[in-house]
């Protein structure tokens, strides 16, 4: 055999050789490859298959993504946000809860007969009066009676009452009391608080679900510190329940009582204060009552000066007692001065 032969032969074999090894290799990174992905797909399969909780965490949380009759989820625990409750455009117009607000002016002949009928009407509708005042439109008493006179001849009064009568007696209410005189001026305002006491009715349920699933968590505590971590918790929830509650039957008593304004006011008053009745006009009753206001004050500043006026008097008059005596002094002597000068004249 050749030497060229020979050389040629052997860089054969190594080169089979080498194909073996890579061969090989390749075949067992291969095997190696499949193994690691069926471990993996294995582990994940086997975590997301797995519904039972953690083997480390206590019994009395294993529940906690459990629900409550239907009502919680694993999210039992979270409240839930306002405005999550039932869409109120589902709820029936019947049972929408709306504020009613009414306010009414009213002139009368008399006020104090008006409170009297607006107080039986409030009474008759099953309604309440929440708040009353009856004053004068001066500085005036409410009244001022003549030797027979009537509250009529003080000057016009002015009452303000609020009253809350049921809903379904407002209208019935507003249309009595709108009849005792001459109504001036009247607005109504509503405010749909449905949506709002739906969203906060929908809070409350799931907080009272989470309570009842707190408490279910408290009877099977194993120990002191998840007692008073659950306890904790629970008057976290009461709280809140509590508060909502108190909003919801706040909206509820608002919806279940209207209320209304009302303010009263007399005309202007055509027998005076004093209960006398000129019967020639205001000009004339002005001018006598402006003569006899002048002489009161005049009478007033007499004698408020009266004193300083005596003084006065008593004052000039001694002066002028003075003066006098002092020019008749003065005249003696000028008489017995004039003798003496005419004397070498003769």
């Amino acid at each position: 055999m050749s030497k060229e032969a020979v050389m040629f032969a052997r860089q054969h074999r190594w080169t089979g050789r080498i194909i073996a090894i890579v061969a090989a290799l390749a075949l067992v990174l291969g095997v190696a490859g499949c193994g690691a992905i069926d471990s993996l797909t294995g582990t994940r399969t086997t975590g997301s298959s797995s519904s039972e909780p953690s083997m480390g965490a206590p019994d009395v949380y294993q529940d906690a993504a459990k629900g409550v009759d239907g009502v919680a989820t694993d999210e039992s625990l979270a409240t839930a946000p306002y405005g999550t409750g039932h869409v109120a455009a589902n709820v029936p117009q019947t049972d929408r809860l709306i504020i009613r607000n009414k306010a009414l002016r009213i002139e009368v002949k008399q006020v104090t007969e008006a409170l009297d009928t607006i107080k039986a009407s409030a009474k008759k509708h099953d309604g309440v009066i929440t708040s009353m005042q009856v004053a004068s439109d001066s500085g005036s008493p409410i009244y001022r009676y003549s030797d027979s006179g009537t509250p009529s001849d003080g000057t016009p009064l002015l009452g303000y009452v609020t009253v809350r009568v049921p809903a379904d007696k407002f209208a019935a209410f507003v249309d009595e009391v709108s009849a005792i005189g001459t109504v001036r001026y009247q607005a109504e305002t509503t405010d749909d608080v449905t949506q709002q006491h739906v969203d906060l009715k929908a809070r409350l349920d799931n907080l009272r679900a989470e309570e009842a699933r707190l408490r279910e968590f408290f009877d099977a505590a194993k120990n002191v510190n998840e007692m008073l971590a659950i306890e904790t918790e629970l008057g976290r929830v009461r709280g809140e329940i509590e508060s909502l509650d108190a909003q919801v039957k706040y909206l509820e008593r608002q919806a279940a009582m209207a209320t209304v304004t009302i303010d009263l006011s007399e005309p202007q008053a055509i027998v005076r204060p004093n209960g006398e009745d000129w019967g020639f006009g205001d000009a004339v009753t002005t001018g006598f009552r402006g003569a006899a206001s002048a002489i009161q004050l005049l009478i007033v500043i007499t004698i408020t000066l009266s004193p300083y006026l005596l003084i006065a008097a008593v004052l000039f008059f001694a002066i002028r007692a003075i003066v006098r005596a002092r020019r008749n002094r003065r005249t003696i002597v000028a008489a017995d001065a004039a003798p003496d000068d005419e004397a070498p004249a003769k």
